[in-house]
């Protein structure tokens, strides 16, 4: 369910930040470890977090226990405020099950989606760092030339604080699907130790069949983190605060 031109933000950093021309540290075994950092904090399997989803019009407030099977981890709670009803629980329960069992092992993570032998450093301001990569996308792995990415890393905390992905060109990621935009964003922050999702934005435009256009936007905020390992049995009432 949750599953691009130059984003705005990327704008800002090339006009906000002086241009730096001698780089004193490679900054490619730091970006590695700092998106080693992400993966490790393993957000599903890990941590009790909320989502607030604006999705298509809508408002979904989901919540995720990391103590339940695969598929039931994530449980929608309310619709524009509202208990769902069973027709779309049973809808949010499909679109759960195809989410997981569509993702591939060996090219998930953000060390996957990041190559970091293609950095290259585009700015600098005091503690931070703007760098460009070329991504590996899912379904997408032939079209490099068409997609870009940048990120930002705070060099006091060698932590990567936003991602963002895009295309510079159309894109065919299935027979007679077309994308005009692309755009996934990502932001982190510091919670309890550790760098996890603070907010995730998706925007994709094209058309299907060729004649059929869709647009689709999603906005995703995160909150209510909670390690796993401070709890030790699962909720008895969905709703009840704290998560556990």
């Amino acid at each position: 369910m949750i599953s691009t031109r130059l984003p705005g933000s990327l704008l800002l950093l090339l006009v906000c930040f002086p241009v730096w021309s001698e780089p004193q540290t490679d900054p490619t075994a730091i970006v590695g470890a700092a998106l080693q950092s992400l993966d490790q904090a393993d957000m599903d399997n890990n941590w009790f977090f909320t989502m607030e989803v604006e999705q298509d019009g809508e408002n979904l407030l989901i919540r995720s226990d990391p103590r339940l099977g695969k598929y039931e981890k994530r449980q929608l709670l309310a619709v524009n405020g509202s208990a769902p009803n069973k027709d779309r629980l049973d809808e949010f329960r499909t679109a759960e099950k195809k989410r997981i069992d569509d993702i591939d092992p060996d090219k998930e993570g953000y060390r996957y989606l990041v190559d970091t032998a293609t950095l290259q450093l585009i700015e600098e301001s005091e503690g931070y760092q703007a760098l460009s990569f070329v991504p590996r996308l899912k379904d997408l792995e032939d079209s490099g030339d068409k997609v870009r990415g940048s990120l930002l890393l705070d060099t006091s905390t060698r932590q990567i604080e936003k991602l963002e992905i895009y295309n510079t060109e159309n894109l065919s990621p299935a027979f007679s699907v077309s994308l005009t935009t692309l755009r996934l964003t990502f932001s982190f922050r510091q919670e309890q130790g550790a760098m996890l999702l603070d907010t995730m934005y998706s925007q994709l435009e094209g058309k299907a069949g060729f004649v059929k256009s869709f647009a689709s936007e999603v906005a995703i905020d995160f909150n209510e983190y909670q390690p796993a390992a401070d709890c030790s049995s699962p909720t008895s009432l969905p709703g009840s605060s704290p998560l556990c």
